[in-house]
This record gives C-alpha cells, sequence and structure tokens, in this order.
C-alpha cells in the first residue's frame, strides 16, 4: 500500500471514532430525556389523581354546606362562574353596554 492509501485509512478509522462517540454521546442524552421524561409523567400522573380528589373533596364539601342550610342553589354551570359573571358584566358594561341599560332601564319605567 502506499502512504496516501495509509493515510486515507487513518483518516477514515478517526472518522469512525469520532462519529462512533458521537453517537454514544447521543445515545446518553436520548436516555437522559427519556428518563426525565418518565420522572414527569409519573409525577403529573400524582398531580392528577391529587387534583381529581380535591375537587370530588370540594364537590362534597360544597353539598354538605348546601344541605346544612338548606339553600336548594344548583351548583354553577360553567367553571368559575362566580368569578367570570361579574367580570364579563364588567367588561360589557365598559364596550357601551352602559348606555344600553340605562335606555332600557328608562323605557321600563317610562308609563306607556
Amino acid at each position: 500500500m502506499t502512504t496516501l492509501a495509509w493515510i486515507t485509512v487513518g483518516l477514515l478509522a478517526g472518522g469512525l471514532v469520532v462519529v462512533g462517540a458521537a453517537w454514544a454521546r447521543a445515545a446518553g442524552r436520548a436516555a437522559r430525556g427519556e428518563a426525565t421524561v418518565r420522572e414527569l409523567e409519573g409525577r403529573l400522573a400524582a398531580v392528577e389523581a391529587t387534583s381529581a380528589q380535591a375537587l370530588d373533596t370540594a364537590r362534597d364539601a360544597a353539598a354538605l354546606a348546601r344541605r346544612a342550610t338548606g339553600d336548594p342553589a344548583p351548583p354553577p354551570r360553567v367553571v368559575l362562574e362566580p368569578v367570570t359573571g361579574p367580570l364579563v358584566k364588567a367588561v360589557a358594561f365598559g364596550a357601551g353596554a352602559r348606555r344600553a341599560v340605562a335606555r332600557l332601564a328608562r323605557s321600563a319605567g317610562a308609563p306607556r
């Protein structure tokens, strides 16, 4: 073999070593990432179970409180309705509905 052939074989062998090292490093990173994802999925499952239990406890407490006071009021139809209702009303009044409500109130109170 000539010197050029030995240099070419040496460069190819060095390139294979570099590619092999990069492959091993990438495989290690992928394994660590997969382990992290598994851990996060486990934590998420625990959070979901805890939040479901908290929702059940809150519903039971609300039902018990309604029974204790004799309040037949149904629970809100929408999540966070007690918060969103006044917010929507404030936005509507801010958007010009205030004049419409005032006009309707005047016409409702006026004798016909």
